[in-house]
């Protein structure tokens, strides 16, 4: 990774996670929806014991019947904790962050143009041609040409570190499409900037990588690919009457690919699948959520592929 200050500072920002104080989440996050259904099994039994033909069947059945809502009661409670354990307590979908599972992402834009407002931003949607694509034990960096409108040729660099097994197949001279975002610090608004860089003949994602408070507009621009959050996999770690704590929620994200394969991931844990014939490794560095006031979440992951 090339040091922060040999780039301007709209250039070249290297972002790690970022903690902040946490308060009581919003509520409504979740809902349960099993009491309606116990409620309609114990009214079919019912029915079906009163259509006994005589006393002693009817007395069988009665008997039968509170089986049956014993039954239905026992496996609808079941239900309901199963379901509040993967939403509410995160249960066995909480895993542990994996402490190789390590990611960062950084862009020099060169002289691409800054758009000056409020808060200045960078915005790329540019055709590109490979430099040079480097990868030494999961330090990545992808050198590239890039033409927009009046921008044409102009410098743009890549760097993502990742786990010293994390794959990329980008070649010197191949032709590809950047999109990339940078944004500075506003006001109540962090910096932060995401790239996806596609295979111009195929439209395959070959490297992407987020740091920032959120995936917006990733999703646009991310092709057969589609990434969102997944809340509740994980338990408050204050419980529900948190406020003033510097934990936040660790969420997670769910990858989702047009051809059917997805995967789920929690925040500090990595996955692959495998999809247009490509496998896809994709690593969640950090997926924390805040619910204090004036205080944003912080992403961090990374995805690449290879031919399967």
């Amino acid at each position: 990774m090339l040091s922060r200050t040999l780039f301007p500072l709209h250039a070249l920002v290297l972002v790690s996670a970022i903690l902040a104080p946490a308060c009581k989440p919003e509520e409504g996050a979740t809902t349960d929806t099993d009491a309606t259904d116990s409620a309609a099994s114990d009214t079919e039994a019912t029915d079906t014991a009163a259509t006994q033909p005589d006393t002693d069947a009817t007395d069988t059945a009665a008997t039968d019947t509170d089986a049956t809502d014993t039954a239905a009661t026992d496996t609808d409670a079941t239900d309901t904790a199963a379901t509040d354990t993967d939403t509410d307590t995160g249960g066995d979908v909480c895993v542990p962050r994996d402490p190789v599972v390590t990611a960062e992402v950084a862009i020099d834009f060169g002289d691409w143009p800054v758009i000056d407002g409020e808060q200045e931003m960078i915005s790329v949607a540019a055709a590109c041609t490979v430099q040079t694509a480097t990868n030494v034990e999961g330090k990545v960096e992808v050198a590239l040409l890039c033409s927009q409108d009046e921008q044409v040729d102009v410098a743009i660099t890549l760097f993502v570190t990742a786990p010293s097994d994390f794959a990329i197949d980008i070649q010197d001279g191949q032709t590809v499409a950047l999109d990339a975002y940078w944004q500075g610090e506003g006001h109540h608004i962090g910096e932060g900037e995401w790239f996806v860089l596609k295979a111009a003949d195929t439209g395959a994602v070959l490297l992407a990588g987020v740091a920032h408070d959120s995936n917006f507009g990733v999703n646009e621009v991310f092709g057969a690919l589609t990434v969102d959050t997944v809340e509740g996999m994980c338990p408050l770690p204050c419980g529900s009457e948190c406020f003033d704590t510097l934990d936040p929620e660790r969420i997670a994200f769910r990858f989702v690919h047009d051809e059917g394969p997805s995967i789920e991931l929690v925040d500090g844990t990595r996955g692959e699948f495998l999809a247009q014939g490509r496998k896809f490794d994709a690593v969640v560095a950090t997926a924390e959520k805040y619910y204090c006031l004036n205080c944003w979440n912080w992403y961090v992951w990374v995805i690449g592929s290879v031919p399967a």
